[in-house]
C-alpha cells in the first residue's frame, strides 16, 4: 500500500501514442495538468509508417508542432487501393474521391 500514488488528476489520458501525447501537450500549453497512462513499460521500436489525415494535421497545427514535421516528411497526396481477391485497383486522393 506504500507504493500507491495519492495524486489526483482532473484529466487522465489513456495511451501514450501520438494522439495521447499530443493531447497532453495541448493541455499542458493551456495550463491544465493531465496524466498519461501507458500499458507498455518501455518504448517500442517497430517498422511502420504513420499517415495523418487533414484533421490530424490541424490538431498538430493547434499545438504548434506540425510545421517542424512538414519540413521532414513529405505530404501524401494520394494512394492506390487494391483488392487481393479481385486484383482490381483504384487511385484515391486524400480528399477521398477516386480518380476515374
Amino acid at each position: 500500500m506504500d507504493n500507491i500514488s495519492q495524486d489526483v488528476e482532473d484529466i487522465v489520458i489513456v495511451g501514450a501514442g501520438i494522439s495521447g501525447l499530443t493531447a497532453s501537450l495541448g493541455l499542458h500549453r493551456l495550463g491544465l495538468r493531465s496524466v498519461v497512462l501507458e500499458s507498455s513499460d518501455r518504448l517500442r521500436i517497430t517498422g511502420f509508417a504513420l499517415s495523418l489525415w487533414t484533421n490530424a494535421w490541424r490538431a498538430l497545427d493547434a499545438v504548434a508542432i506540425a510545421h517542424s514535421l512538414r519540413q521532414h516528411y513529405p505530404q501524401l497526396r494520394g494512394f492506390q487501393v487494391a483488392s487481393n481477391v479481385t486484383g482490381n485497383s483504384s487511385e484515391m486522393t486524400i480528399g477521398g474521391k477516386g480518380k476515374e
